[in-house]
């Protein structure tokens, strides 16, 4: 059932119940307990008192970005925590209301927004939009409110007895987000892998990233992803969060991340790992 064979004691996730997040945890692992939490923190948070559990993240949405209060939790270096899998969900939203009254205030996440952001200047110009910290939460919410609306996955229509009043929502243009399945202990790695994360931390001097990322291409590594992040109580100074591709197995890899180590880098492996399993909303 778990990625190392052993069945967790269940799944972390950011919630609540009817968030993307928890949608991909219940698919991925079907039977398995689904923990709905508040803040992808709370997620960290929880694994760290259950050496057993898995956690499914959120770590990039393909209209929003990246998802930094992920990223930072692996950057500052306190969750322990590896990547062992990355998931994708093709998501569908829907705009859910109640049906034959007007459409005043929109409730959702920030990501279904920029989604959204064409086709709601379109058929709702007017209505007021409200960001909250999920799409379940925004369902709620919208359900108690006569003039209310919320963009989320359909699913959520008949848990808080809302109508689907458009679906799919800018359908054409293609709107997925990536999930990392976290766990305690790391991936063995292997050539099957296709995705390495880490951290680094570079010299503080010019052309220290540059230097950085010569070898990989000297190697003919791809970067995936990079993002930089500020260092706490150290102003002006940053960390930053790569992906690669390829694993740690890999001789070109290995090699590559050796070389930077020798100009004055260092890295911490987050994990090689499969990337591409897909799933729809």
């Amino acid at each position: 059932m778990s990625l190392s064979g052993k069945s967790p004691s269940c799944i972390a996730c950011l919630g609540p119940e009817g968030s993307f997040s928890h949608l991909v945890a219940a698919d991925r692992f079907p039977g398995v307990a689904v923990k709905a939490l508040g803040t992808i923190g709370e997620v960290f948070d929880f694994m760290g008192q259950d050496v057993d559990a898995l956690g499914v993240v959120p770590i990039e949405n393909s209209s929003g970005g990246i998802i930094i209060d992920t990223v930072d939790r692996f950057a500052e270096g306190m969750s322990n925590l590896f990547v062992l899998e990355e998931l994708t969900l093709d998501v569908k939203l829907a705009l859910l209301g109640h049906a034959g009254g007007p459409v005043d205030v929109i409730y959702s996440h920030p990501m279904p927004f920029f989604h959204a952001d064409e086709w709601l200047r379109q058929n709702h110009p007017s209505a007021k939009r409200v960001s909250l910290t999920s799409t379940a939460a925004s369902a709620k919410r919208a359900s108690e409110e006569p003039n209310a609306a919320t963009l989320g996955p359909r699913q959520n229509a008949d848990k808080h007895g809302l109508e689907i009043l458009a679906y799919p929502i800018n359908g054409e243009t293609p709107n997925v987000t990536q999930f990392f399945v976290i766990g305690h202990q790391p991936n063995t790695p292997s050539l099957e892998q296709n995705r390495t994360a880490l951290i680094a931390e570079l010299p503080d001097r010019p052309g220290s990233l540059c230097s950085y990322l010569m070898p990989f291409r000297d190697a003919a590594v791809s970067l995936k992803r990079i993002e930089s992040r500020p260092i706490r109580g150290r102003p002006n100074t940053y960390r930053f969060y790569l992906e690669i591709e390829g694993s740690v197995a890999h001789p070109g890899v290995h090699q590559a991340l050796a070389k930077t180590e020798t100009e004055g880098a260092t890295n911490r492996i987050l994990g090689s790992y499969v990337s591409g399993r897909r799933f729809e909303s």
